[in-house]
């Protein structure tokens, strides 16, 4: 019997790109499974208007990657590419047989990103989400910023190179509230990955949303919030382990 061959959708963060992911989807490839990094709409690669920038927009896109592909798909979402495997599993839960968080929004029904840090954000957490500027129903962090929150524990020059590729981020996706259901979302496999030394997305607020949101495992990389920078052979290695643990049989 051979082990069963995944495609991995990648699904990236705010202000990035599928490239937030190019050291792992070759890696992944090497592995002997398929593997695609989104890119979402608004994230600088295309001319989608921030007010039409939403997660119904992002499903939309990425829904037709999973539609594109056969066999079983295993999603991972970075940060905030969490709140798009989340809703795809609730779209196609008979082609997900994995949602992987790392260190991703896992949120419940109902709720937004926005909604989370209102309720959780403490003040002294001074991440990505307390350097913000807002223009034009945009967001933006400054490189300075980034390298700081994002990228601490990567090569500096390779830290600052990722900085600067950041682009405006619409601002709808975040404000978008999760409809899931225990009958489609809940019948995916959720392994969160912790950041363990993550300036963004802090560890208490990770550890809230597996509180609140629950999932089927967690693990752990002694990261900041970008791994497939810093430590991409540990990330890489930490997939396909989760996958060929808890991965649902197709």
């Amino acid at each position: 019997m051979t082990d069963p061959r995944y495609t991995f959708i990648l699904v990236h963060g705010a202000w990035q790109g599928s490239w937030a992911f190019d050291t792992v989807v070759p890696r992944l490839k090497a592995a002997g499974h398929d593997a695609i990094a989104a890119d979402l709409p608004g994230d600088g690669h295309d001319n989608t208007p921030p007010a039409e920038v939403n997660l119904d927009a992002y499903a939309k896109k990425v829904a037709g990657l999973v539609d594109a592909v056969k066999g079983p798909v295993v999603m991972v979402g970075h940060s905030m590419g969490g709140i798009t495997a989340s809703t795809i599993s609730e779209m196609r839960p008979d082609r997900v047989v994995l949602a992987i968080y790392l260190c991703a929004f896992m949120l419940p029904d109902g709720m937004a990103v926005l909604d989370f840090y209102e309720k959780y954000l403490e003040p002294w957490m001074k991440g990505a989400h307390a350097r913000v500027t807002y223009e034009a129903g945009t967001s933006r962090i400054d490189p300075v910023s980034a390298v700081d929150v994002f990228y601490q524990l990567s090569d500096r020059k390779v830290a600052e190179a990722a900085a600067a590729r950041l682009t405006p981020q619409p601002e709808g996706a975040r404000r978008s509230k999760l409809h899931l259901t225990p009958e489609n979302y809940g019948k995916v496999p959720r392994v969160y990955i912790e950041a363990l030394q993550d300036r963004s997305v802090h560890l208490p607020l990770q550890r809230k949303m597996q509180e609140i949101t629950g999932c089927t495992a967690v693990d752990a990389l002694d990261s900041d919030h970008a791994p497939q920078l810093s430590m991409p052979d540990a990330l890489v290695e930490k997939l396909l382990m989760v996958t060929a643990k808890y991965a649902r049989p197709n």
